[in-house]
């Protein structure tokens, strides 16, 4: 298997829950002249391996017409894997390093750090209030579109709202743990408020060269944003600002903080971050 994934370059996966700053952590990551320039949300590949997951449910009956067996469909899956970096990074100018974003790719992070041992994974994680809040004000703007999704068909339900955000970090745990320097994971609080001490960590970690990188100026991305202007905010391509920080003070009502809270506890309490159900911060 090691011969088989051998990259002659690095790839960076990040991840997390939508609205909890991947894209500025993409746009970090991405501002080193050893990485590519910022790349569209990687679907296509999440897609690959939700394909993958699904099938390698069927049993070995299934498997066998088309691949053999179960192995052979991993062993595809794992071409695949493959031939898709390699395609992107052919693409993205043959970068040293390749950062590849996209929140859906997070739950297969494990079966990713599996195949890709050189691979790096960093997972975005944020105050679930204020990653919820982000949904909601997500969602006013889908309706304002005429648009819809999980999150506008879930309005203000809090404990569902909060069970979406953390099915993203559901299979986490099973990230292999012969080597602790593969996964990260980052909260969204400290790239903004204490990036000093954050960008050289994320550096160690990377292997990046970020010393270029400047917190205050606008980003160089261009890509259209159509189809997806709906999760832009005010402060999207600017400087690093700690404007999101603390905006679910602004938009819940304390009942609905109380439900996030317990939903999340385990989460919460797991990276620390300050409870205002202190019934609950206690148990």
């Amino acid at each position: 298997m090691a011969n088989k994934t051998q990259l002659d370059f690095t790839p960076i996966f990040v991840g997390g829950s939508m609205r909890t700053g991947t894209s500025l952590l993409q746009h970090v990551l991405s501002s080193s002249s050893e990485a590519n320039d910022m790349a569209f949300e990687c679907h296509y590949l999440t897609d690959q391996l939700t394909i993958y997951q699904k099938w390698s449910q069927k049993g070995e009956r299934m498997a066998a017409d088309f691949f053999g067996s179960q192995q052979g469909l991993k062993e595809y899956t794992i071409s695949l894997v493959l031939n898709f970096l390699k395609s992107t990074h052919h693409h993205q100018h043959k970068p040293r390093f390749l950062v590849l974003k996209q929140p859906e790719l997070t739950p297969y992070f494990p079966f990713l750090a599996k195949v890709l041992p050189q691979a790096k994974f960093i997972t975005s994680i944020r105050d679930p209030k204020d990653a919820v809040t982000s949904m909601l004000k997500v969602a006013e703007k889908q309706v304002r579109l005429g648009r819809s999704s999980n999150m506008v068909v879930l309005g203000r339900d809090m404990a569902a709202l909060t069970k979406l955000f953390l099915s993203y970090y559901g299979t986490l745990h099973k990230m292999p743990k012969t080597d602790p320097s593969q996964h990260a994971f980052l909260k969204y609080e400290d790239l903004v408020l204490k990036r000093d001490i954050l960008l050289p960590k994320l550096e160690a970690f990377t292997g990046l060269d970020l010393s270029s990188y400047d917190p205050e100026a606008d980003w160089q991305y261009t890509r259209p944003r159509e189809e997806n202007k709906a999760f832009d905010t005010k402060i999207r391509g600017k400087g690093i600002s700690d404007q999101s920080i603390g905006n679910y003070k602004e938009e819940l009502n304390s009942k609905e903080i109380v439900i996030i809270e317990r939903t999340a506890a385990d989460f919460m309490k797991y990276f620390k971050y300050p409870m205002n159900d202190q019934s609950n911060a206690s148990d």
